[in-house]
């Protein structure tokens, strides 16, 4: 958990060196930060609960009050069997829901975004998100799909269908309307 949450908050703060006063402050009022660390406790929980069932079930007890804080307050709901990578980036918390999907390092989302299942057509898959990817506001991406490294999901998307890696994807349904796309200055400019 120290690992990922250590890279989380690395993200958040932009790779400053804040003073002890506003680290404080940021660690105790940052909202967003409080969602990917209940996530990031959740996981942490899980693994316990693997290993020591009866010992871990404070923790479980703990979590799961956090974690319905985090649900009805900030309206941001991450599944503890999702699979996130280290540099998870929160921007404006609400209505975010992401299921037990798999996302690489570095990934960017804002409000209202939806990852999970397809209900539709029987499709229990989930999706995988690469690294480096940011997900614009409205969008979500449902089903057994896979995503490319460093690809940009616009505001709205609705996306079933496997992407490339270096694309960019809007519309509904999602298609692809840049490849070799760099979206490095939007990842980099959502740190700052």
């Amino acid at each position: 958990m120290r690992g990922a949450f250590a890279g989380d908050l690395a993200r958040m703060l932009g790779g400053v060196a804040p003073s002890w006063r506003a680290r404080a402050a940021f660690l105790l009022f940052n909202s967003e930060l409080h969602c990917v660390a209940c996530y990031r406790f959740g996981r942490f929980t899980r693994r316990m609960r693997v290993r020591h069932p009866i010992a871990a079930l404070p923790l479980v007890v703990a979590h799961r009050v956090w974690n319905r804080r985090c649900t009805h307050q900030h309206q941001c709901d991450i599944h503890r069997d999702a699979m996130i990578g280290p540099g998870l980036l929160i921007m404006h918390r609400g209505g975010i829901t992401v299921g037990p999907a798999r996302i690489g390092p570095n990934c960017t989302l804002y409000q209202n975004v939806t990852i999970g299942m397809r209900v539709a057509q029987n499709d229990q898959g989930v999706p995988r998100i690469g690294r480096n990817v940011w997900i614009g506001p409205g969008a979500t991406i449902s089903g057994d799909v896979s995503i490319g490294d460093g690809v940009t999901i616009s505001a709205g998307t609705v996306l079933t269908r496997d992407v490339p890696s270096r694309c960019l994807v809007a519309g509904n349904p999602g298609r692809v309307i840049a490849q070799d796309y760099d979206n490095s200055a939007m990842v980099n400019a959502a740190e700052s």
